[in-house]
C-alpha cells in the first residue's frame, strides 16, 4: 500500500511556488491506479490524520463493512430531494414537460401515501400494501405508477445511490382483457364525423391520412408542408415527434388541395397549422355525437382522437399495403404495432378474400361428398394391412441370402423379410 502527504509546487514567474496545504496520494493493495485527494489543511499532522481516516474508510468500503460514501450521503437526503435531483437530469436530457410531470405527481403520491421519507422506508410489501387498497385505479394506471417509481429507483441505482432496486421483484397487474381498445372508423362513419366537424374537418382529415399524432399536429408548422410539385409532403420534426427522429410523410394529393386553400396569405413559415384545445377529445367526443358515430361498439372498443391514426393504419391494409411500407408510414420501430395492434381486422375485407379464392373441387367430387378412402390408392394390394401375409412364413425353406443372415439368431434367420409396400413398415410375423 502507498501512503503519502505533500505539498504541491508549481513554477510561478520562474520561481518555484510551494501550496501551503497538503494534498494526500495512496493505492490501496490491489488497486492499480495511485489516488489523491485534496487534505485542505497547512497542518502535516492534521494532513496526515486525514489521509489515515480516508484509507481507513476505503478499506472498509471494500471491505463490505460500511457502504460507500455515496450511498451514506443519500441514505440521509429525503425522497423529494432525489425526485427533484431525477427530474432536473430529465430535463437536462430533453425529456417531455408531461413525462416529468406524470413522474413528479405518481412518485409524490405513493411516498405521501406510503409514509416514505428516506430512501430505506420503501419496500415492496409497502408498496403491494399501498396497490391493493386502490380501487379507483385502473391496472393499466397501477402498472404506470410502478414504472413511475422504478424509473427514479433505477436512477438511483445507476448513480450509486442506493445499492438496489427494492421494486425490482415486484409482479405488475395482469392486464389481458381489461385494457381498454381502439377500433378504426368505417369509410361510412369517416365521411359522417367530416361533415359534421364544421372547422375542425381539415384537422381530422389530417390525422386520418397521415397518422399524425395529437402532439405531432400541435407543433405542426406551415413551414413543414411542401405542397408544390408533384410529390406533397409534409416533413416532421425530430423535436415534435414521438421516437424524435425526422420522418417525410406523403401527402394525398386531395389532402394537399385542401391545405393550399386553407394557408392565409402573406402567413409566416413558423405559424401553426392547427390550433388544438388542451382537452381535444372532449371536442372529438361532440363531434362523434353530432355525427351519429357510436364511440364504443360491441365490443367494447372505443373511439377517440388516437383512432383516427389506426383509421390511417387500417386503410393501408385494405389497400394492400405491404406491412413494411405500412409500418414506414406509421413510422413504428416494431411491427407488431402495425400489424396486430394498429390494424383493426374487423374492417378488413377477409369475407371477399375467401370468396374470391380459386375453386378447385371438381364436379363429380361435388356430386358425391362421401369420397372413398379406399379410391386414394391405385392398387391397394400395395398397402399392408393387419392379417395380410406381409412375409413369406418361417417354414423351413432356406433363403437366398444365407450368408447374409448367418449373422441372425436362427429363429430370425429361418424368415424372409417382405418388400417394403404402402406407408406401413415391413414386418416379419412370427409364430411361435
Amino acid at each position: 500500500m502507498i501512503a503519502n502527504i505533500y505539498r504541491p509546487k508549481r513554477q510561478r514567474n520562474g520561481k518555484t511556488a510551494i501550496s501551503r496545504n497538503y494534498r494526500g496520494r495512496y493505492r490501496l493493495d490491489g488497486d492499480f491506479a495511485v489516488s489523491e485527494v485534496a487534505l485542505k489543511t497547512s497542518d502535516k499532522r492534521v494532513a496526515e490524520r486525514k489521509l489515515h481516516e480516508i484509507i481507513k474508510e476505503k478499506q472498509m468500503e471494500r471491505d463490505g463493512i460500511i457502504a460507500p460514501k455515496v450511498q451514506r450521503e443519500a441514505a440521509q437526503k429525503s425522497l423529494p430531494e432525489h425526485l427533484d435531483d431525477f427530474i432536473a437530469d430529465l430535463d437536462a436530457l430533453n425529456r417531455s414537460k408531461v413525462y416529468m410531470g406524470h413522474i413528479r405527481s405518481r412518485n409524490s403520491r405513493v411516498f405521501t401515501d406510503c409514509s416514505w421519507k428516506l430512501p430505506i422506508d420503501i419496500s415492496a410489501d409497502g408498496f403491494v400494501n399501498w396497490r391493493s387498497k386502490q380501487e379507483g385505479l385502473s391496472p393499466k394506471t397501477l402498472n404506470e405508477y410502478l414504472n413511475a417509481l422504478n424509473a427514479i429507483l433505477n436512477w438511483m441505482v445507476k448513480l450509486g445511490r442506493i445499492p438496489s432496486n427494492p421494486l425490482k421483484h415486484v409482479t405488475k397487474a395482469d392486464l389481458r382483457g381489461k385494457q381498454q381498445r381502439r377500433r378504426a372508423l368505417t369509410e361510412d362513419e369517416l365521411q359522417r364525423l367530416l361533415k359534421a366537424s364544421g372547422p375542425r374537418r381539415l384537422l381530422y382529415t389530417m390525422a386520418c391520412y397521415t397518422g399524425f399524432r395529437q402532439n405531432e399536429l400541435r407543433h405542426l408548422c406551415w413551414g413543414d408542408l411542401h405542397l408544390e410539385g408533384d410529390r406533397p409532403h409534409v416533413r416532421a420534426r425530430a423535436s415534435t415527434t414521438k421516437n424524435g427522429k425526422d420522418a417525410l410523410i406523403p401527402l394525398h394529393p386531395e389532402l394537399a388541395s385542401e391545405l393550399k386553400k386553407a394557408r392565409p396569405h402573406n402567413v409566416s413559415e413558423g405559424e401553426r397549422v392547427f390550433y388544438i384545445d388542451t382537452h381535444p377529445d372532449r371536442t372529438f367526443v361532440r363531434d362523434l355525437k353530432n355525427a351519429q358515430v357510436e364511440r364504443f361498439d360491441d365490443l367494447g372498443r372505443k373511439v377517440d382522437f388516437h383512432a383516427l391514426r389506426y383509421t390511417f393504419c387500417t386503410m393501408l391494409a385494405r389497400e394492400g399495403t405491404s406491412q413494411r411500407m405500412a409500418q414506414e408510414l406509421m413510422r413504428h420501430s416494431d411491427p407488431h404495432l402495425t400489424a396486430q395492434i394498429y390494424t383493426d381486422i374487423s374492417q378488413l375485407p377477409t369475407f371477399d378474400v375467401v370468396s374470391k379464392l380459386p375453386w378447385s373441387v371438381s364436379e363429380e367430387q361435388a356430386d358425391d361428398p362421401q369420397i372413398d378412402p379406399q379410391n386414394l390408392f391405385i392398387d391397394r394390394r400395395d398397402v399392408s394391412q393387419i392379417g395380410t401375409s406381409a412375409v413369406e412364413g418361417c417354414d423351413n425353406q432356406i433363403p437366398d441370402n444365407q450368408e447374409f443372415m448367418q449373422g441372425f439368431s436362427p429363429l430370425v434367420a429361418g424368415c424372409q423379410v417382405a418388400r417394403a409396400e404402402g406407408f406401413e413398415p415391413p414386418t416379419a410375423r412370427l409364430e411361435i
